[in-house]
C-alpha cells in the first residue's frame, strides 16, 4: 500500500504511515508544521527519524498533550537541552499551560535540576512568554 502525500503538499518522495502520524501530532501539538530551517539530506533524514520515531508516539493514549509538555520541559531543563526547550515552550498555551503553570513546572523542576538550569529555563521562559 502507498502511504500517502505529505500534509505540506511539497513534491516529497512516498512517506510512511508513522512518518504521516508524526507529522498530524506535531501539528497538534505545535499549533504549526515543524520547521527545520534549510533544506538538506541532514535537516530531512532528522526531520523523517523525529516523524517517525518521537513525534508518531504522540498518538499513543495514556498521556495528554498537556502532561507530554510538562515532561518534555522537566526533561529539556534537565539535559541541557535549549533547543528542544524553546519548542516546547512555545506550545504550552497550545497544550492548556498558563504562564503559571509553566512557571511553577520550571520552578519544581529547579529543585533537582540545580540552580543554573533553572534560570536557564526562567530566562528562556522570560524571552519567549513574558
Amino acid at each position: 500500500m502507498a502511504a500517502e502525500k505529505s500534509i505540506t503538499g511539497n513534491s516529497e518522495p512516498p512517506r510512511s504511515e508513522q512518518y504521516l502520524l508524526g507529522e498530524k501530532m506535531v501539528v497538534e501539538f505545535l499549533g504549526k508544521p515543524y520547521e527545520l530551517g534549510k533544506s538538506n539530506v541532514f535537516s530531512e533524514t532528522l526531520r523523517e527519524y523525529t516523524f517517525e520515531h518521537t513525534l508518531s508516539s504522540y498518538a499513543r493514549p495514556g498521556l495528554t498533550f498537556r502532561e507530554r509538555n510538562l515532561l518534555n520541559i522537566a526533561l529539556f531543563i534537565a539535559t541541557n537541552r535549549e533547543h528542544e526547550l524553546r519548542i516546547n515552550l512555545l506550545s504550552t498555551e497550545k497544550n492548556g499551560l498558563s504562564k503559571e503553570d509553566t512557571a511553577e513546572a520550571i520552578r519544581h523542576c529547579m529543585l533537582y535540576t540545580g540552580m543554573a538550569a533553572g534560570r536557564d529555563a526562567f530566562l528562556v521562559a522570560s524571552e519567549l512568554l513574558g
